[in-house]
């Protein structure tokens, strides 16, 4: 059983770029859905937030 129920998980627009200089990297994207499958698959509710930062 997870620590928590639910979770609210922020991540930033850089971090969706990996190692590119710009836009989103399939491969880092990839590897964070399968992450937030395993935390789902645990019976924990993921809420994701991407970005947020002021432009």
């Amino acid at each position: 059983m997870p620590a928590y129920k639910r979770i609210l998980l922020k991540l930033s627009g850089e971090a969706l770029m990996g190692d590119d200089a710009f836009g989103i990297n399939r491969a880092t994207i990839v590897r964070m859905v399968r992450e937030v499958q395993e935390v789902t698959q645990l019976g924990c509710e993921v809420a994701v937030v991407i970005g947020g930062g002021l432009v």
